[in-house]
């Protein structure tokens, strides 16, 4: 219970994407290990299945992907570092994962609702090597889904970007195993490494 409350509060830390780089320390493994520690995984009891519309236009349900393992993360398109950043260390995990990499999805659900519309999401998505789901929906749905994985968003005006506003969000990436279930929640920290191995383990947990 002491550790949900702990990632409770650290979920609802917000960690705006205004050109701040993060600075990723090793979080799997000791230095000079060859391979990171298994994180340490639980059952949470929030998370859950949603349903959003994908960057072709078509619905979408988180349940559509059971039977795979899952990293979710919310951000939006024009971020300049912290999404980038993330998605590419979720790329690089699955890539860690060799063949086993076929069995995870990656999904991206913008916060920006305003300006990430499903063709705005499929080009973004086309800029990864890695596949990528991009998720948009009204205000109310994107709202309703932060708010079910206990994570933050605030956007706020300002004369300083070309938008005339700026985005802060919650950093962090959440791991569902191939029943649904939200197994983990990997920090700003926590290396391609570290997310590898927990995906491992909720595939080797559901027998995939």
């Amino acid at each position: 219970m002491a550790r949900l409350v702990a990632i409770v509060a650290l979920l609802l830390a917000v960690s705006g994407c205004r050109g701040q780089n993060t600075d990723v320390a090793s979080s799997g493994s000791a230095s000079g290990s060859d391979a990171p520690a298994e994180v340490q995984l639980e059952s949470f009891d929030f998370g859950g299945d949603f349903e959003l519309t994908d960057h072709t236009g078509a619905p979408f349900k988180l349940s559509d992907l059971k039977g795979k393992a899952v990293v979710v993360f919310f951000g939006y398109t024009t971020c300049p570092d912290v999404c980038p950043l993330t998605m590419s260390k979720i790329a690089s995990a699955r890539h860690a994962l060799g063949p086993d990499g076929a069995k995870v999805a990656t999904v991206f659900v913008t916060v920006d609702v305003e300006h990430d519309t499903p063709a705005v999401l499929a080009g973004y998505v086309k800029s990864f090597d890695d596949p990528l789901i991009g998720l948009t929906g009204t205000k109310a749905q994107v709202d309703a889904i932060v708010q079910q994985y206990r994570a933050a968003y605030e956007i706020t005006p300002t004369q300083t970007s070309a938008l005339g506003y700026q985005v802060s969000h919650s950093s962090y990436t959440y791991l569902v195993d191939p029943h649904g279930q939200l197994r983990h929640v990997f920090r700003d920290a926590d290396t391609p490494d570290a997310i590898a191995s927990g995906i491992r383990q909720v595939l080797r947990e559901g027998g995939a």
